[in-house]
């Protein structure tokens, strides 16, 4: 993963302190999503600001902005944590995952539109490129790729949904599920036929098949819970 940039972005006003601090936010919220920090992992404030080349307060402030995300943990007087991965959390994430990602996909396919049918097609080829490649040149090398793909084309599934705090929750979800989810990328002994299951999903949505389409998301979320219980072991 690229390390990021040495932030030079000035802190002596307001607004150049609250550039900073949502710059830093970003990308240490998207090392710890990706698995570059580790579950556990205890972020060192003073390192991580001179690596960044920001105050000691906006670090702690961009940081502490990952506690509402429930993304690091905070321990008295010893500063912060990556949070843990369990089964649990998992659990718990899979099971709201599968009643928001219903309702958003159900309020989406009824606001149907074709410039939307249109944008799905593109989404659905963009990722099916991808997994194609991947049968021949490996996971690993294409994991980012795929990411990028996967996300969206879920994410244009349920474009249509105009519930706001429905796709707020969701996004919240999809941050917490891809840690998990990042265990499984590159693992050759899992014989899911994922590329089949987006075959379905995407069929059934061009086709207007809302009861269909809703019990192939919920079952494909499922399973990479299955995947991943089955694969490795979480306390």
């Amino acid at each position: 993963m690229n390390q990021p940039e040495n932030l030079t972005v000035p802190e002596a006003n307001g607004a150049g302190k609250r550039t900073a601090i949502e710059t830093v936010h970003a990308q240490i919220r998207e090392r710890v999503i990706s698995g570059a920090f580790k579950p556990g992992e205890r972020l060192h404030v003073d390192k991580l600001r001179q690596e960044f080349g920001v105050s000691t307060s906006t670090m702690r402030e961009a940081i502490s902005r990952l506690l509402i995300d429930s993304l690091v943990t905070s321990e008295q007087q010893r500063g912060f944590r990556v949070a843990p991965l369990s089964l649990k959390d998992f659990r718990d994430i899979t099971d709201a995952r599968k009643v928001i990602e219903a309702q958003a996909l159900r309020v989406s396919l009824a606001n149907r539109s074709e410039e939307w049918e249109a944008e799905l097609v593109g989404a659905f080829h963009r990722l099916s490129t991808v997994e194609q490649k991947m049968i021949g040149e490996g996971q690993r090398d294409l994991a980012s790729a795929w990411d990028e793909r996967n996300a969206g084309f879920h994410d244009c599934l349920v474009k249509n949904c105009n519930n706001a705090w429905l796709i707020r929750f969701r996004r919240t979800l999809h941050q917490h599920s891809y840690r998990y989810h990042r265990m499984l990328l590159g693992d050759t002994s899992l014989r899911r036929d994922v590329r089949t299951e987006h075959r379905a999903i995407f069929d059934t949505a061009m086709a207007g098949e809302t009861d269909r389409c809703v019990a192939l998301i919920e079952e494909h979320i499922e399973t990479s819970y299955r995947d991943l219980i089955s694969q490795h072991t979480l306390d």
